[in-house]
């Protein structure tokens, strides 16, 4: 748990026409990780490769278009392949595909035709009931009528009332839509020109309507409702014909997309396997568990030429390029993303997930101490974390569980609950202002110096000795930092005299990180170099003690945001005490006050002092020693 998986490289050489079985071998068991040994052995550059390109489009162009048919005709998860994929055919996949689309085109285009003359029969029967309290027809119908339906500002009804009073005519309003009404003005079509120069100068917008709408009666109207229905009916039909054809054919489009997965997946295996005249070399990562196992399982197929298997230890291999495997259980599993997201712990380099999961929640708890704020990033959490939730929707539901959790521990320990003090389990921010920022300082120590612990360990690991005692975040360094930390304990805490061997300590410390790269420089005979190699100690020795001040420091927000928390309270209480005036108007605005700062509480400062809890252990605690790697192990897997 406390490192990588360990892994060993497992390559080897089979016929050429077993290739294709031991690919799929090696997907079954799902722990090989291909690489391509060309990039490590330098001896089989000329080596030539499978020509895969055109089989891998064309098993790309399948997924995609059972992509698309599984979307159009509602097909949620493609079954699981019943038959031996060597009976599997691109063309025959393509011919069946192409029959299902086809019947498919039909009934689609069908129910969208339908769908489409729904959409306008439904516009023109929402149009008659929304903005006409009668059938209109048109002023051409009329031989002495003119007739306008329009809308205009409710401010310029009186305008016009006023410009058409020696204008015989007729207005009827029959709805307002925000500062506009919709009216219906009847006039004598000797009157027209007046008609339209008064409607221009109110700004009257004329309504068109379709053709259709003209003349709808009552009973027309009827009519086309009774049509709608029937189409809607008919869509009903032809929906459920679809959900019966994707029935009829789920099995046969599940074998195919299982079967072009796989297939896929084995084109994978091969892109990074060298080709001689007759045989065929495979290599990949594999956890070192796990080697018997594909051993074993590749030699059951034929006569095996070669085998080896190699530690990364054993190999003039970069560490960074050995795939990592975390090791983790469900509970640490969400933890994870935290430390990809700075990046991948070096194999072999000590993993830091634990120690991030314990500190990441003391200091969101510590941050966030809340009860009633706990439950609720508690319930965020169960809701996000439904049975259907992908992969990552669950880890951050876990993060919000245990987040949440902490909150409401230490919420008991502060005495809080949505804000409202009761006696505490352990101490009260705001009433111990001064001792819970020197408990954010020790918080502080424990993990800085546990970063220099885990850089040195990383550093035996690596057999750099000169790193192990010389590097910034070494023992010498870290002997510095401890020594440093004693003598201001002694200055400023418990005031008593200090003892000579913590200046002595640091002396020392400081003379042997001075002198290391002026006599390394003269030991390599790089006399040239010296003046820069003088330089290198000065910057390099202020930059242990700024180093360290700041991010001990920096810690400091802990405390800061624990305060905070409770400040924001007390604050958002005297606001609700401002606006409460007597009677239940006062006590709703209270209330309103009370949820708007709680929500805000939680959304907020939530997010904040995540983001801090973050930002403590990638900057003042990775930066010790997080050595990033390139790779996640990813095992072929269909």
């Amino acid at each position: 748990m406390m490192t990588p998986v360990p892994m060993e490289l497992v390559s080897f050489v089979v016929l050429k026409e077993k290739a294709e079985e031991v690919a799929s071998r090696l997907l079954s068991l799902g722990v090989f990780h291909p690489v391509d040994l060309r990039n490590i052995e330098d001896t089989l550059q000329s080596l030539s490769s499978y020509q895969i390109d055109k089989e891998m489009a064309a098993c790309d162009g399948i997924l995609l278009r059972i992509r698309e048919l599984s979307r159009r005709i509602g097909l949620e998860a493609p079954g699981v392949c019943n038959k031996d994929i060597r009976d599997f055919s691109y063309v025959a996949a393509g011919e069946f595909l192409d029959s299902v689309d086809k019947q498919v085109k039909t009934l689609i285009d069908n129910k969208e035709e339908i769908e489409h003359q729904v959409a306008v029969d439904q516009s023109i029967l929402d149009h008659v009931r929304d903005y006409i309290p009668f059938a209109p027809r048109r002023s051409s119908l009329y031989s002495f009528l003119e007739v306008y339906t329009g809308t205009m500002e409710e401010k310029n009804a009186s305008v016009l009332e006023k410009s058409l009073a020696d204008i015989p005519h007729v207005m009827y309003p029959f709805r307002k839509e925000g500062p506009r009404i919709i009216a219906m003005i009847i006039g004598l079509r000797r009157d027209r020109a007046l008609l339209n120069k008064v409607l221009r100068d109110v700004a009257w917008q004329e309504i068109a309507y379709p053709r259709e709408v003209e003349d709808v009666s009552k009973e027309a109207q009827g009519k086309l409702m009774r049509k709608i229905e029937e189409q809607k009916a008919r869509i009903a039909v032809l929906d459920e014909q679809i959900r019966s054809l994707a029935r009829t054919h789920a099995q046969e489009i599940g074998a195919i997309h299982s079967a072009v997965r796989v297939n896929r997946a084995i084109l994978e295996a091969k892109r990074y396997s060298c080709l001689t005249d007759k045989t065929a070399l495979f290599a990949g990562w594999v956890p070192a568990v796990d080697k018997e196992k594909v051993i074993r399982a590749v030699r059951s197929i034929s006569g095996i030429s070669y085998i080896e298997s190699r530690a990364p230890e054993s190999m003039e291999i970069a560490q960074e390029d050995v795939p990592v495997k975390f090791s983790h259980g469900a509970v640490l599993k969400p933890f994870e993303m935290l430390i990809e997201a700075y990046g991948i712990p070096r194999y072999g380099s000590v993993d830091p997930t634990v120690f991030v999961a314990i500190s990441f929640l003391i200091m969101f708890g510590a941050m966030f101490g809340d009860i009633g704020h706990g439950a609720v990033l508690i319930i965020i959490g169960l809701l996000l974390g439904k049975k259907k939730a992908s992969e990552g929707l669950r880890h951050t539901s876990a993060l919000l569980l245990y987040c949440g959790s902490s909150a409401c521990v230490f919420g008991a320990l502060y005495g809080s609950f949505f804000g409202i003090e009761f006696p505490s389990v352990w101490i009260k921010p705001i009433e111990n202002i001064m001792e819970v920022f020197r408990i954010s300082i020790y918080l502080g120590i424990a993990m800085i110096s546990i970063g220099i612990l885990i850089n040195v360990i990383n550093a035996f690991r690596d057999r750099d000795y000169v790193k192990a005692f010389f590097d910034k975040a070494g023992l010498i360094g870290g002997v510095i930092y401890w020594a440093g930390i004693g003598l201001v304990s002694k200055l400023f805490i418990s005031k008593t005299n200090i003892p000579a061997y913590y200046p002595l300590v640091i002396a020392a410390g400081v003379l042997a990180l001075f002198l290391f790269p002026l006599i390394d420089c003269m030991v390599k005979k790089k006399y040239s170099h010296l003046m820069e190699s003088f330089m290198e100690s000065l910057v390099g020795i202020l930059e242990v003690f700024m180093g360290y001040l700041a991010n001990t420091v920096s810690f400091i927000r802990v405390a800061a945001f624990a305060l905070a928390h409770t400040g924001l309270f007390i604050a958002i209480f005297d606001l609700a005490k401002i606006v409460h005036t007597e009677g239940s108007t006062g006590d709703m605005f209270s209330w309103i006050v009370l949820i708007l700062g709680n929500i805000l509480a939680v959304a907020l400062e939530g997010l904040v002092v995540a983001i801090q809890s973050v930002r403590l252990n990638y900057y003042e605690f990775f930066s010790k020693f997080f050595v990033s790697g390139k790779a996640v192990y990813k095992p072929l897997s269909v």
